[in-house]
């Protein structure tokens, strides 16, 4: 046991000096932060992390660098009723369990309290918080903080020590990055090292641009002098590039426009606040605002192709004026150089977003109508019950359409302007914790989404397409409640057999399907109904979409291996009555399923597959023992959604004698009297179509269902490895309806329509 610790300890020890030697190499803040995040993260399971820097006098304390925040920059007061206040001002390590429980704040601090508008604005929700001093030759120059534990309950003791040491690692780096950049630790720390302007004035210039809600540069010009050609060479100095200004006269050549593999550029460059401004020796010298945003310089690479470019700093009037001459313009504002000039804010004016209709064709181009653009197509999305929101972006001037996932059927929801298709991705990424600057791979990530005082979680998907284009597929997973058994739609023999199979003591019971056919819906009903204080159950989940009172529910997690094998086993220490695992996906899974089912436990499951009968055949392929398998199989049930008729417009419909053949041949004409009853009733309706179903004339969705339920017949096929279609001939005579059956003694019913029966059924 000691090896094993001190094992994990030069591991943990190692892998520290890694994220070091990595931080020690950083040319810039960004670029440090960038490197350093993830591997960072992955040391202390957190799940976010920002760095915090004092500004020169001391009165505030500043983010530099926030993962998953829209928010360009927050400011705090220096004192000890804020967590990172209280962590720059003592120059202590605090750990919090729930950054809401005052309680717990109140014995760390009495005055202590957290801000959690900065939650309410990005949908996102603080539990734990981690948060250490930075220190830089011995004082205090920052906090570097960690938010919600990826895996238990608080950060550890191992996590404190592990996060004072990546405190004092950062410290040493941004002194590195200092001592490469002549000490221009911030944009304006050129003024003060030159005495164009003292660290007194500077500060009262905060003080005057934080009151008024202006920029820094701003008060700087208009209020004391200072020439714009000053906080260009300390911003450019900053950065780590040259600066370059121009005038009324310059004229670039529009054969710097050869190299920009765009058809319109302008737009583009414009929003993005960049401009190539001339060409020496074959390398294409280009202006920006923000040099060291890295997801800038890739847009420039890869509009560029393959050309050589240095970046220069350049204001924002200076690359209006660039685009203007080149693309033959006048220019929109007045270029006065110097007192006159008014320069828009750097910060955002953060403050809570309300949704509203969005309209698709007349959004901001800035960060803030992103921001509202996508937040507003959430919360649509969820107020019609969609299930799946569809980004989709094209090459060139295709407008990014908007889709919706309704009713299992996609339809056209906006179409919004080809210039805001990176934004929107960027921001969707952003929501979601994943790289911005990564185009070239899929990535997976979720967000949590805050509306209305509805918590969502969205599952998200980033692809790559054609054109060096991104898709993204946003899953809704609203949390919710389970469904009683009689409204799951069950005909009266399925509702039956499956009220009788789910209270066995043990066994194994399947529910199997495609994606999206609403199994979970179905097991959590099946857990609901026997959800009783005498009974312990286990769950095992990937996401975690219905929660009941009563059911110990696990999340899963593949990146740290928690995945349903290892719960499944797990589970078996727990001393359960009853377990659910979301998925078997495979024979570990299939293995550990059967044998708990064999040693006096009920489990619970589901599996991709089109039928009941072939579920038992994809098992045995699993190299489950027939034997074992046979007696541990409780039932299984299949299932589809189909789309139901809308109420409020459907018509009866009272089906010719050619119709009523066809059906009985689809149903199987052995059977078809069984029916009969039904048929005289005349309750088939058919779709029509009304404003509240979008004209379509469906509105909802119903399951149909097939139950295959043990017997020593089916048994005997399971031992023998018999085909699917005997098995399946074996089920049907001994009492089972198939999908398509159940299917059409629903359109007799008036739920739904054949057509739909049809699109979901192969047989």
């Amino acid at each position: 046991m000691v090896s094993q610790l001190n094992i994990t300890d030069q591991f943990q020890a190692d892998q520290i000096n890694q994220i070091i030697h990595k931080m020690n190499l950083a040319q810039n803040i960004d670029e440090l932060f960038e490197d350093a995040h993830e591997p960072v993260l992955s040391l202390v399971q957190g799940d976010r992390i920002t760095l915090y820097t004092l500004d020169q006098g001391k009165k505030t304390i500043n983010s530099r660098f926030k993962v998953g925040d829209d928010i360009k920059q927050i400011r705090l007061p220096m004192d000890k009723n804020s967590v990172v206040g209280y962590v720059a001002t003592t120059g202590g390590i605090i750990s919090i369990m729930d950054a809401y429980n005052d309680i717990e704040l109140m014995a760390i601090y009495p005055d202590l309290k957290f801000d959690c508008s900065w939650d309410r604005l990005s949908g996102y929700h603080t539990r734990q918080i981690l948060a250490a001093p930075i220190i830089q030759k011995g004082k205090l120059t920052g906090v570097i903080q960690v938010i919600n534990k990826r895996v238990g309950q608080s950060f550890t003791s191992s996590d404190r020590k592990t996060i004072h040491k990546i405190g004092g690692a950062f410290g040493a780096a941004l002194q590195n990055i200092c001592d490469r950049n002549q000490k221009y630790r911030g944009k304006f720390d050129y003024l003060i090292l030159r005495k164009i302007i003292s660290t007194e004035l500077f500060e009262q210039a905060k003080e005057i641009a934080w009151k008024r809600k202006e920029s820094v540069e701003n008060v700087l010009v208009n209020d004391f002098g200072v020439r714009l050609s000053d906080i260009g060479h300390s911003i450019s100095a900053f950065h780590g590039v040259q600066y370059f200004s121009c005038d009324n006269s310059f004229d670039p050549p529009t054969t710097l426009l050869n190299h920009l593999k765009m058809k319109h550029p302008f737009r583009f460059m414009e929003h993005n606040r960049w401009a190539p401004f001339r060409e020496e020796g074959g390398v294409l010298h280009i202006l920006c605002e923000n040099p060291s945003d890295r997801q800038k310089v890739e847009d420039i690479r890869q509009v560029v192709n393959d050309k050589k470019f240095k970046l220069f700093y350049g204001s924002a009037v200076d690359i209006h004026l660039i685009i203007s001459r080149l693309s033959g313009e006048k220019p929109k504002i007045d270029l006065k150089m110097e007192e006159t000039l008014t320069i828009s804010p750097d910060e955002d004016q953060s403050s809570e977003i309300q949704p509203t209709p969005y309209l698709p064709e007349e959004k901001q181009e800035d960060d803030k109508g992103v921001i509202k653009l996508v937040n507003d197509i959430i919360i649509d999305a969820y107020e019609t019950d969609t299930s799946d929101i569809h980004v989709e972006t094209y090459p060139g001037n295709h407008k990014t359409v908007i889709r919706f996932r309704q009713d299992g059927v996609c339809i056209d929801k906006a179409k919004i302007s080809p210039r805001l298709k990176r934004a929107i991705i960027a921001r969707i990424k952003i929501m979601a914790n994943l790289n911005i600057a990564e185009h070239r791979l899929p990535q997976d990530g979720k967000i949590q989404f805050n509306s209305r005082n509805q918590k969502l979680e969205l599952r998200v998907a980033t692809l790559p397409t054609y054109g060096g284009n991104e898709d993204a597929v946003l899953r809704i997973l609203a949390a919710s409640k389970p469904l009683p058994l009689d409204k799951l739609n069950l005909n009266p023999g399925n509702q039956k057999s499956f009220t009788r199979a789910v209270k066995k003591p043990y066994g194994i019971f399947l529910v199997v399907g495609p994606t999206g056919s609403g199994k979970t819906t179905t097991l959590h009903s099946a857990l609901g109904h026997i959800n009783t204080s005498e009974r312990k159950i286990w769950t095992a989940e990937d996401p975690v979409e219905i929660t009941q009172e009563g059911l110990r529910q696990m999340q899963m997690r593949p990146d740290i291996n928690l995945t349903f094998a290892t719960a499944m086993r797990s589970f078996l220490r727990a001393d359960p009555d009853v377990i659910m695992i979301g998925e078997i996906r495979d024979s570990e899974t299939a293995g550990i399923s059967v044998e708990a089912s064999l040693t006096g436990h009920m489990v619970f499951s589901t599996m991709h597959t089109n039928s009941a009968p072939e579920t038992v055949t994809r098992l045995i392929d699993f190299g489950i023992d027939p034997f074992n398998f046979a007696d541990a199989l409780v039932g299984v049930l299949a299932q589809r959604l189909v789309r139901t008729l809308c109420p409020d417009c459907k018509k009866p419909h009272v089906p010719t004698e050619t119709e009523l053949a066809l059906l009985a041949k689809e149903y199987g004409e052995k059977w078809w009297p069984e029916l009969a009853g039904t048929v005289t009733a005349n309750l088939m309706s058919r779709a029509v179509g009304c404003p509240k179903c979008n004209n379509t004339g469906y509105r909802g969705r119903t399951g149909i269902h097939e139950i295959l339920i043990m017997n020593p017949e089916t048994k005997e096929l399971i031992q023998s490895r018999a085909p699917v279609e005997k098995i399946r001939s074996s089920a049907v005579r001994n009492g089972m309806r198939t999908l398509k059956q159940d299917g059409i003694w629903k359109c007799l019913k008036g739920d739904t329509d054949i057509s739909q029966v049809r699109s979901v059924c192969a047989v």
